[in-house]
């Protein structure tokens, strides 16, 4: 049997790495906030009694310049950040460690790796509003976001795309697996998770490892994220196929009147022509016969730029799924925490 590759990666340069980003995010950060501050008394100062200094249009160019750079520095420093987060990401090298019931299983499309890898935009980290909260948390990725939201269930797990040279995003720890042998170790990941969160697209894993988890888990487990529309299209369509195959297996253990669940479609904005949008569109959850259950996220829909608006709204619409899973999923005899369940966040 073949053996799984590992990334290559170098822990030192992560450190090194993320401390240049911290230092290019903090000078980048003052800069901008110093110019604009010059800009806003500059015509004070040059007005003033006795200047005798360069004219206010040179002023105004070099804090233009410095304001330039240090935005540029900011964003450097991101990218930067994000660079070193993958270098220092935790990689599982065997998954008999895993207790069960103690982890998140992140199930996707590897395709999907390279848009959940992306920095979310900084809505609620306006760097004029609050520059404290804008150093402090700008440069988290759409991984590192879906890993804070469910980590009250665990850490988040993922299986890595085969040969690649680092790990495709820092917010689940990823393990590898042969390309021979996949499918007995995810389906035991799926038999040991606490919950499971299937991105949805139309690859012949992803829909196969869909109709694995309706075979295996309770509805309470699962959770299907969609980010992209199209995708999830063509995903529904495969999984009715994928599901027909197996169709007397799961009736044989849901009764034989059962049907596989039809997922719900997704409806459009609000309003069709923002050009805004979350990129978590959708959560499908289940209840009792595999009943699919849709909480949408509709960016245009919120009518209004203010964080603490946009946030409300993000959370009221997250809190059917979470109440759901909270109840499905809790144990009444946890196991010993591992040093992977330990580990904080």
């Amino acid at each position: 049997m073949e053996k799984a590759a590992f990334p290559a990666q170098r822990r030192v340069l992560g450190w090194v790495l993320r401390i240049t980003g911290w230092i290019l995010r903090l000078a980048g950060s003052l800069a901008v906030l110093g110019s604009v501050q010059r800009i806003k008394s500059l015509s004070a100062a040059t007005n003033g009694p006795g200047y005798d200094g360069p004219p206010s249009y040179v002023l105004l160019l070099v804090y233009l310049g410095v304001m330039i750079t240090g935005a540029v520095a900011f964003a450097v420093s991101l990218a930067v950040g994000r660079r070193a987060r993958v270098h220092t990401a935790r990689i599982i090298t065997s998954v008999s460690g895993l207790a069960p019931d103690t982890y998140v299983l992140y199930l996707r499309p590897f395709t999907e790796d390279l848009t959940s890898s992306g920095i979310a935009p900084a809505e609620d980290n306006n760097m004029f509003v609050n520059p404290v909260r804008a150093i402090a948390r700008s440069g988290r990725t759409y991984e590192e976001r879906l890993s804070k939201t469910f980590r009250r269930f665990g850490p988040l797990i993922a299986v890595g795309r085969p040969g690649e040279p680092l790990p495709g995003g820092s917010g689940a720890r990823r393990t590898y697996l042969p390309l021979d042998d996949w499918k007995d170790t995810v389906g035991g990941l799926i038999d040991n998770a606490r919950l499971i969160i299937l991105g949805a697209g139309p690859g012949p894993g992803t829909v196969w490892e869909y109709v694995e988890v309706l075979r295996r888990r309770d509805p309470s487990r699962l959770v299907v994220l969609i980010t992209d529309p199209a995708e999830y299209r063509r995903f529904k369509a495969s999984t009715i196929a994928e599901a027909e195959g197996s169709l007397y297996e799961l009736k044989h253990t849901y009764g034989g009147f059962w049907q596989p669940p039809i997922l719900p479609d997704l409806p459009g904005p609000a309003n069709p022509h923002t050009k805004r949008s979350f990129y978590f569109r959708g959560m499908i959850y289940f209840t009792d016969g595999w009943e699919p259950h849709l909480a949408t996220f509709d960016r245009s829909a919120v009518g209004s730029d203010k964080p603490r608006k946009i946030g409300k709204y993000f959370t009221e619409r997250l809190r059917p799924v979470m109440t759901h899973i909270s109840q499905g999923t809790r144990s009444p005899v946890r196991p010993p925490r591992s040093g992977l369940q330990a580990e904080s966040e």
